[in-house]
């Protein structure tokens, strides 16, 4: 490990990282609207829905009625949101890609792929990002259901929710992954070269999530809350970042040795 702390900080890791938590910032936007206007599609949904309570989580400090006015606004126009996301999502996913693609190559010391060639493998992984976004989020919320109408206490045990959510969450993430570094990188990777890396940081960036609560409790109360919410997502982006970063550099090492 102090070999890969020590190529993460030669190949200037924190540079790329805040170049990453840059262009995710600018996706987190139009791929939460995209997404939302997605799952617009299958249905109205109420304070007991499993996406609901997604969001919740993701967002602490709001209150239940207002995510649900924001999604329902969001499911309300859903196709003038889904063009409009959609277009800003192109742009900006793509080039957030195209980051990640540049800070991959630059862990495994090769060129970027060309420009159209590189695009095309954008476009495929972000296609590739939402139909797995919205098949897992869809699959959680049939779940959710069945297990209210048949196993209504099971359901409302919270400690079960919790679980269950975790588990959707760090199965996402492990999948983002794994498809990044696999796909991304310009050397020709086998599954199994990717996958310690991908579970390294998978577990770190799952367990940072449920951290989510705790940091924004300690940022409100601190003279930090005074640089406002973007800048404040922009931090955390960039902690996650630098363990995307460190995942690409476990892969190498394992590569290498």
């Amino acid at each position: 490990m102090r070999a890969v702390f020590a190529k993460f900080f030669a190949d200037r890791g924190t540079h790329l990282a805040a170049m990453i938590a840059y262009f995710a910032l600018l996706s987190f936007v139009p791929l939460l609207f995209l997404a939302l206007s997605l799952l617009g599609l299958a249905g109205r949904f109420d304070e007991s829905s499993f996406l609901i309570h997604e969001l919740e989580r993701a967002f602490p400090g709001t209150s239940l009625d207002t995510i649900l006015r924001a999604v329902h606004s969001i499911q309300d126009n859903a196709t003038a949101l889904g063009i409009v996301g959609g277009a800003f999502l192109l742009w900006s996913s793509l080039s957030l890609f195209s980051v990640l693609e540049s800070a991959f190559n630059i862990v495994y010391d090769r060129p970027n792929r060309g420009f159209l060639r590189g695009k095309a493998v954008a476009s495929l992984l972000l296609v590739t990002t939402l139909v797995f976004l919205f098949a897992s989020l869809l699959a959680g919320s049939i779940g959710y259901e069945v297990m209210k109408r048949y196993a209504p206490g099971v359901a409302g045990n919270r400690y079960v929710a919790y679980a269950s959510s975790v588990l959707v969450s760090l199965l996402g993430v492990f999948v983002f992954l794994v498809s990044v570094y696999y796909a991304l990188t310009n050397v020709r990777l086998r599954l199994r070269e990717v996958l310690p890396g991908a579970v390294a940081a998978a577990i770190v960036l799952e367990a940072s999530f449920q951290a989510i609560p705790i940091y924004l409790r300690v940022v409100n109360e601190s003279p930090a809350a005074a640089i406002g919410g973007p800048a404040i997502l922009l931090i955390w982006l960039y902690v996650m970042a630098n363990v995307i970063v460190f995942g690409a550099e476990i892969n190498w090492a394992r590569r290498a040795g």
